[in-house]
């Protein structure tokens, strides 16, 4: 579902976000509201989504889905909502022109280490990088997604990062003048204007 009202798989959803760890923010949607909706409510729709987005391959992303587990406490869904809401709260922050809350940082800048213990270095033809896939689960769950976070957090140009006024949405504005004001002209940009024009008539 992107806020409004259709409903989308998880492996379906958008990923306009700019930025994986972004991406990974949008799987929920309407923070706040009566409308909130979140894609990840099962270890399957977070095999699935790792899949489409990118993170594992499908066939490695679908040998997970035991692993995952449920919402319970300390299960590996759990660990990644944990890290989503943290990446989720310093983006809204940033986003405003706030500073972001240093626990939440912290739970960002824990996972990365954590993930890091475990990946090997990797030459992948142009450099080396962390090969997360090949660590334990959480490494390779969690690893590219708070690599990600601290990747945004370290590129600054924090006038780029947003939030859509309509489903609640991150992502970076990478537009030549910085106008983007929605997600998806698609979807929230659309939904919008067509608020407008029944508001006038």
């Amino acid at each position: 579902m992107h806020f409004g009202g259709y409903v989308v798989a998880a492996k379906d959803i958008d990923l306009v976000g700019g930025a994986l760890a972004l991406d990974f923010v949008n799987t929920a949607a309407g923070r706040g509201t009566p409308g909130f909706f979140d894609h990840l409510k099962a270890g399957d729709d977070l095999a699935d989504w790792l899949g489409h987005a990118g993170v594992l391959e499908v066939e490695a992303a679908g040998d997970l889905r035991g692993k995952l587990g449920s919402r319970g406490e300390g299960g590996l869904l759990q660990q990644a909502l944990e890290l989503r809401e943290a990446i989720y709260r310093v983006g809204a922050q940033l986003a405003h022109g706030k500073a972001a809350d240093e626990a939440d940082l912290e739970t960002i800048r824990d996972s990365a280490r954590e993930a890091m213990a475990s990946a090997p270095l990797a030459w992948n033809g142009k450099e080396y990088r962390f090969d997360f896939a090949a660590g334990l689960p959480e490494a390779a769950v969690l690893g590219p997604i708070a690599w990600s976070a601290l990747e945004v957090l370290s590129a600054g140009g924090f006038e780029r990062l947003k939030q859509c006024p309509n489903c609640g949405w991150l992502f970076i504005d990478r537009s030549k003048n910085n106008s983007r004001l929605w997600c998806d002209m698609r979807t929230c940009g659309n939904q919008n204007k067509g608020r407008r024009f029944r508001a006038r008539h």
